[in-house]
């Protein structure tokens, strides 16, 4: 079992957690051509993300 990251003091006395180490998503190479799903999924995700967005503008920012 990989030991876990200790966290780091800043100036201001808080602990910071160092997820240096994670994979971003940048670090994954794009595919050259999408699926069929993936493009489903691609217009599914907007959909999602656009309704947020006016949920948000409607009832104010989200918790999550």
């Amino acid at each position: 079992m990989s030991k876990k990251k200790g966290t780091i003091e800043n100036s201001n006395g808080n602990g910071l957690r160092d997820y240096s180490h994670l994979p971003r998503a940048k670090d994954f190479k794009k595919p050259k051509k999408l699926t069929a799903l993936q493009k489903e999924l691609k217009k599914a995700t907007h959909e999602a993300l656009k309704a947020l967005e006016e949920e948000e503008k409607k009832y104010g920012i989200s918790v999550a």
